[in-house]
């Protein structure tokens, strides 16, 4: 038997922080709840009040609501003609990562306070383990009963807990998957009117669509020559903490920061020379540090990437005010490049040229894909990513003090969401639980943008770690359904985070016939010129899908095209020496396609079925005009010949994609009775028309 009674500091922990679909039958006309004088079995517990604190749903495919997913065939209180509940709430795959710390957490919100008599569990264990039931709330949790499994088929069945309490909020934890409890029949009754469900679908007013030029960036790091920088409007920036957060000497809090770690000092101009003033003063675009990994002083002591920056070795990664050296890092990095300017004898500087307000950024990105289940025990559950971001974004709504979290240095600025590994928006769904509940002001944290990372692969199964590990090679956006995988993420995040962009912040092909991640092959094609191809199709496809904005993985390789390595073969540019840098037929035709469709928006999908496939977008600063995205979208050599596109309009050309030029090849195209004709095939083709 495991006890794991560790779980009582769950209790400290939550104290720092923040069925069937038919309704409540005790709610009278008015919406107001019938006397509370009996008690009933609670079935209006649905999908959407269930919360997996470990963040298993949104990874192993597994849902927490399965804890109450068979009350319709299963009555505790009813002793003859019901049937066993079979469905367990436990993940099958990466059960390591998921029940450490105190355990597996399901949280249930009844969406108004209940008077709770009773709770109902079935009891469907072959090993004796441990389970606990509290009432509370997410910041204060009283234990209500604590109990070992049978352990024993042949005492499978109902077991009963008199609860007695008032609440909200319920919280069932689990020592181990072996306490198999395959479902829970609460009994009470309402005090208050049910808040309501969100709609299922989201019918409301959507962002607008991002002009190409503003639509595309690209993940980078220092050293890029800023010339090939001109064609994405945001640089992702990867920025090692341990670069800023550089003192292995002094003892929090009198330690100090370089706060240039992606520049220098020119004595000549008396002013620092920084990568970030090269994209937003000399390109005239825009950048984000995505901020990774864990201080200098705990690099020297074997911890890496996955780590938890806690300001201390041994403090709770669920406790947010664990994170007060990160806030203060994140303040004075929003103090030094924000919009605002505060006083510098604030920031903390291994450098005597301390500035403030440079207005070069204000976004900032506090981790990179959080919920890897390939962190192995390094895995960063939701509630420990909340702590973190909660403290990062305004110190804990200000309980670290005025030196703590990007908002306290400049309003202007916003945290983005470190990357989701994958299209489900569960932990997304737990994350704003989250903020509504462990924060007084109820604030949703990463208002800089949602984002999400995807590659295209043959890999098989349902677990993203299963897909990634079977995969042996790269598909193309349609074999994988990129679009439509897209859309329905898009439509589940505005019906959480209407007002909050949506970002494909990495998705991209190796070069690299050896790669799971390969660009498939297009026949008469190189490799590199396939990769182009095939990221042409995916910016198509991305940018009808919704989605606000696509970050491309990503810039530069170090290394030859054919090099096996994973994601070392995605650049667009070859490196070859310190300032030497050799475009591959990606840029070009990415390049063409911004200079061309720079303003640009899509407007409709025309065709996405048989073996021509046709979008349209929409001159936004002439209306006038439009374009044609036109293609074959397989990869087995497929042309059409003379293909008759219905355009209408008094003029047209064709933009076709070329290695080593900039701007492509157009050519005119005849218009004749609303119709001009063109060969299509496997690389897409831009047919522009002016309809007036």
């Amino acid at each position: 038997m495991r006890t794991g009674i560790t779980g009582l500091y769950l209790l400290i922990l939550f104290a720092a922080c923040s069925g069937p679909d038919k309704p409540a039958g005790t709610l009278l006309a008015d919406n107001k709840p019938a006397p509370c004088n009996s008690s009933s079995r609670i079935t209006t517990i649905t999908k959407e009040d269930v919360y997996d604190l470990s963040g298993y749903a949104h990874i192993a495919r597994v849902s927490p609501f399965n804890l109450f997913d068979e009350a319709s065939v299963s009555d505790p209180k009813e002793k003859f003609g019901t049937e066993f509940p079979k469905t367990s709430p436990h993940p099958t795959k990466g059960v390591n990562l998921y029940f450490k710390d105190g355990g597996s957490r399901i949280v249930v919100d009844l969406r108004a306070p209940h008077k709770v008599s009773e709770i109902y569990l079935y009891d469907r264990s072959h090993q004796s383990d441990s389970v606990w039931i509290y009432t509370g709330t997410m910041r204060n949790w009283k234990l209500q009963a604590a109990f070992t499994t049978k352990g024993n088929s042949g005492f499978w069945g109902w077991r009963n807990f008199r609860i007695a309490d008032s609440t909200q909020y319920l919280m069932f934890r689990f020592s181990s998957p072996d306490a198999v409890i395959t479902e829970a029949a609460v009994y009470g009754c309402p005090l208050a009117a049910l808040e309501p469900l969100p709609p299922a679908e989201y019918t409301g007013p959507r962002l607008e669509p991002k002009m190409m030029k503003e639509f595309l960036g690209v993940n980078c790091y220092l050293g890029t020559d800023i010339r090939w920088m001109k064609p994405f409007y945001y640089s992702r920036m990867y920025t090692s903490i341990s670069r800023i957060d550089v003192d292995t000497v002094d003892n929090w809090p009198n330690i100090k920061y370089y706060i240039t770690p992606n520049g220098w000092w020119n004595n000549g101009s008396g002013d620092y020379v920084m990568y970030a003033d090269s994209i937003t003063r000399d390109v005239g675009n825009k950048i984000w540090y995505a901020y990774l990994g864990v201080p200098k002083w705990m690099e020297l002591r074997g911890m890496w990437n996955e780590d938890r920056p806690v300001t201390k070795i041994g403090m709770n990664p669920e406790d947010p005010m664990s994170y007060e050296r990160h806030a203060n890092l994140m303040w004075t990095m929003a103090a030094c490049y924000g919009t605002t300017k505060v006083d510098t004898n604030l920031i903390q500087s291994v450098e005597p040229h301390r500035f403030s307000g440079r207005n070069l950024m204000t976004i900032y990105e506090n981790g990179n894909e959080t919920d890897a289940a390939w962190g192995g025990n390094k895995y960063c559950n939701p509630v420990a990513y909340f702590a973190q971001s909660t403290a990062d974004y305004d110190g804990n709504e200000g309980k670290m003090g005025k030196t703590f979290g990007i908002k306290n240095a400049d309003p202007n600025s916003d945290l983005m969401l470190a990357g989701f590994t994958s299209f489900d928006v569960d932990r997304l769904r737990v994350l704003q639980f989250l903020c509504k509940t462990m924060r007084n002001d109820k604030q949703f944290l990463w208002n800089g943008g949602i984002q999400y990372h995807y590659y295209s692969s043959n890999g098989k199964g349902d677990h993203p770690t299963d897909v990634f590990t079977s995969a042996t090679a790269g598909i193309t956006p349609e074999e994988d359904s990129l679009r439509q995988k897209m859309t329905k993420a898009r439509n589940e995040t505005y019906r959480l985070q209407p007002n909050v962009e949506c970002i494909l912040g990495e998705y991209g092909y190796d070069k690299s016939r050896a790669s799971k991640v390969s660009a498939p092959l297009v026949p008469g094609y190189s490799q590199s010129e396939s990769q182009g191809l095939m990221l042409l199709r995916a910016i198509n496809l991305i940018a009808f899908s919704g989605f606000d904005r696509y970050i491309i993985y990503w810039i530069k390789d170090d290394t030859d095209e054919n090099d096996p390595g994973l994601f070392i073969t995605s650049g667009l540019l070859r490196q070859k020496g310190d300032f030497i840098f050799f475009p591959y037929p990606a840029w070009y035709y990415i390049n063409s396609l911004v200079h061309h469709l720079g303003n640009y928006v899509p407007e409709k999908i025309v065709q996405e079925k048989g073996d021509v496939w046709i979008y349209k977008y929409r001159n936004k600063v002439a209306p006038d005009s439009a374009a044609y995205f036109i293609y074959c979208p397989t990869r087995n050599g497929k042309k059409v010949s003379n293909y008759i596109l219905h355009t209408g309009g008094v003029g047209a050309s064709v933009l076709s994609f070329k290695d080593q030029l900039a701007e492509g090849v157009m050519e005119p195209l005849a218009v004749q009775n609303g119709t001009v004709r063109l060969d299509v095939g496997e690389a897409p083709k831009l047919v522009f028309v002016k309809e007036k």
